[in-house]
């Protein structure tokens, strides 16, 4: 990879890892997902769609150790993975994945 090209991948990162930081200040953003604004330290960028040189969305993903019930002493392992739209500022959900359980690790 060239410099060039290098730094242009990492100019749109820093630009990705801010619109996140505004996305999760956002509670209209968030609302509808399990996200919350504490959950903005653990986000990873997977990927970044481009078209002539601006940013069009980010994708990302979020590992969660939520519990199955309020009352159980249980956490899951949970991957979600979502996607940002820059142009029509919307934040979806494109799935999630339950770690703890394709482990074999939650019988009962």
């Amino acid at each position: 990879m060239s410099l060039r090209r290098w730094l242009r991948r990492r100019r749109l990162e820093r630009q990705a890892r801010e619109l996140l930081r505004t996305v999760f200040t956002r509670p209209e953003l968030l609302r509808g997902t399990s996200l919350r604004p504490h959950h903005r330290g653990r986000c990873v960028v997977t990927d970044l769609k481009v078209e002539e040189e601006r940013l069009v969305s980010v994708r990302f993903g979020i590992v969660r150790h939520p519990r199955p019930y309020a009352f159980s002493r249980q956490s899951h392992q949970v991957i979600e993975y979502y996607v940002y739209d820059v142009k029509t500022q919307a934040l979806a959900i494109l799935k999630g994945h339950n770690l703890t359980r394709e482990s074999g690790e939650d019988s009962g």
